[in-house]
């Protein structure tokens, strides 16, 4: 309940409990707050003192009105910096979402040239093919596809079952971290948006053509290649960001 005594505003203190519930997923991304009238019979607050926190939260771009409709909770994005390498528990962990990894496929294919050409190996090289899902609360946002020459991929798959064991969140990045062998000291990766194909759309259990970002990555331990990855994240809910120095 919400404290008389203080010196806080009710409105202000209102609008604190409404951005803790978000926080703490009570009230998740899209889902309709309750109406000022069930608010301020809950609080015991005044509708004057309800729209002034509503106003609070919409100028914080915690909600959203939709005129004649009611006030939503903002679609809010994970936010993830291009110049740190974070992991992907950690990435989730900024929104209070409950991270989670699985695997949905691993094989054993040859390599072609373009493998070849990105892993640094012979055509027909064996390689590892590792698909793996991230989800945040049970619902999932990044589909990982990711190739490694087979002999690291062996060793990447079982640190993999080890983590899912353990109920671990994990990306391939943070597979290294139980390596003595390989240790990445950089990555160059590309940026695009795509349209989600139906192999992908259901794995993400999203509408075929839906939105998505679309980064490739190849991981390098100094001058050699150690992984070459696809990753597509739901455009609903990541966006990326970079500070670029400016030269005149």
């Amino acid at each position: 309940m919400l404290e008389r005594n203080q010196t806080i505003p009710l409105y202000e203190q209102l609008k604190k409990v409404i951005e803790n519930q978000i926080i703490s997923g009570e009230l998740k991304s899209n889902e309709q707050i309750p109406s000022e009238r069930e608010l301020g019979e809950k609080y015991s607050v005044s509708r004057i003192t309800v729209r002034q926190a509503i106003s609070m939260a919409e100028k914080e771009k915690l909600v959203t009105k939709v005129h004649g409709v009611g006030t939503f909770v903002t679609n809010t994005k994970i936010r993830q910096e291009l110049n740190i390498i974070s992991s992907f528990q950690s990435t989730l962990e900024q929104l209070g979402l409950i991270a989670s990894t699985k695997t949905l496929n691993s094989n054993i294919i040859t390599s072609d040239f373009q493998l070849s050409r990105l892993l640094n190996l012979e055509v027909m090289d064996k390689v590892l093919n590792l698909q793996l899902l991230g989800s945040g609360d049970n619902s999932p946002i990044v589909y990982y596809n990711t190739y490694f020459s087979y002999k690291l991929g062996e060793e990447m798959e079982g640190y993999a079952n080890t983590m899912i064991d353990n109920k671990r969140p994990f990306s391939t990045l943070d597979l290294y971290k139980h390596s003595l062998t390989y240790q990445p000291t950089h990555v160059e990766q590309t940026f695009e948006s795509v349209l989600a194909m139906e192999n992908i759309a259901t794995v993400l259990q999203i509408e075929n053509g839906f939105p998505l970002l679309r980064v490739t990555s190849i991981i390098y331990q100094d001058e050699q290649p150690l992984e070459y990855k696809e990753s597509y994240y739901k455009g609903d809910m990541y966006k990326f960001f970079i500070t670029r120095k400016i030269e005149l």
